[in-house]
């Protein structure tokens, strides 16, 4: 309880700074002499907006004196520390998307109120390019922290951090493939309506410039694979096996991973498939060779050879 409150006083801190320091910025540099109060209560909320996100990756880094766990010798791997490690992996990519996009956003109205213009366009695809990326790069990081806080032995035993023999390789390849082959006739049996898909911001960025599309590229065959492997194959998958079995880590993983593609998945149903597939294939992978490496290669080697077929789609 005392590590709760401690948190929201930390919290409140965090918001209080955040806010008074964008508001009075937003007085300083104005072309106007007096802001409108509705102007100064937005700037104020979009700088303790910034605040809560700095906090929260305080929170998830155990950076916070009086609201984190106290040091010890002995690291415990069980439930809770699988779940918190795939709920800590959400909050760093929130916390990331906005530390990347909130400082752009902050400057963009700065710089609109110093001119005495309007509001800024925040639609362009460059805010957005720069979420993607600080959300993946963040949730990397979060990921590097809390493998080596729990130490060599469980992340090797319980989050199966660990080699696997050169076949497993080989055989997240094939399983890639046939992964390809199923998309491809599902496509083919119940193509996907073009406009509602292209619609999408996510979409709209792999047809955008060539920086937004390599910064893409680095999320779609990178980080996002490995993220995502660590995070529900290797660390949520450990801690619900270690309590409920290895059935229930398989299908409690799978169905939050395809919950989490949802909003891209939603417009196309028959795309949860793919995914649920991809899910089961990488969990196979991990009780087959005990470590969720090839389920990483077998993710990389999927999204990579679904945005080249993509087009023939």
């Amino acid at each position: 309880m005392k590590k709760v409150f401690a948190g929201l006083l930390w919290a409140i801190l965090f918001v209080a700074l955040g806010g008074a320091l964008m508001a009075g910025l937003a007085d300083a540099v104005a072309a106007h002499p007096h802001l409108p109060l509705k102007l100064l209560v937005f700037m104020a909320l979009l700088g303790g907006a910034t605040g809560l996100d700095l906090f929260m990756l305080a929170l998830c880094f155990a950076l916070l004196p009086g609201a984190r766990a106290a040091p010890d010798g002995v690291r415990h791997f069980g439930l809770a520390q699988g779940l918190w490690g795939m709920l800590g992996t959400a909050l760093a990519m929130m916390a990331g998307a906005a530390l990347a996009a909130l400082p752009v956003l902050d400057l963009a109205f700065l710089r609109t109120l110093a001119q005495g213009g309007g509001a800024p366009n925040v639609t362009q695809p460059g805010y957005l390019v720069c979420a993607v990326l600080g959300s993946e790069l963040m949730a990397a990081l979060w990921l590097a922290w809390y493998l080596r806080y729990l130490g060599p032995r469980h992340t090797a035993h319980g989050v199966g951090w660990c080699p696997a023999p050169g076949a497993a390789y080989g055989v997240a390849a094939l399983l890639a493939l046939g992964l390809l082959a199923v998309v491809g006739a599902i496509y083919r049996f119940d193509p996907p309506d073009a406009a509602k898909l292209h619609d999408l911001p996510m979409y709209k960025l792999y047809a955008g410039p060539p920086l937004a599309l390599a910064a893409m590229g680095v999320v779609t065959f990178l980080l996002a694979p490995v993220v995502e492997e660590i995070s529900f194959r290797g660390l949520a998958f450990g801690g619900i096996a270690s309590r409920l079995g290895t059935g229930w880590a398989v299908c409690l993983t799978t169905l939050i991973f395809a919950a989490v593609h949802a909003p891209e998945k939603i417009h196309y149903l028959p795309g949860f498939a793919d995914v649920t597939l991809l899910a089961l294939a990488s969990c196979w992978l991990r009780l087959r060779y005990f470590s969720i490496k090839p389920g990483i290669f077998l993710h990389m080697a999927y999204n990579t050879g679904l945005i080249l077929v993509s087009p023939l789609l």
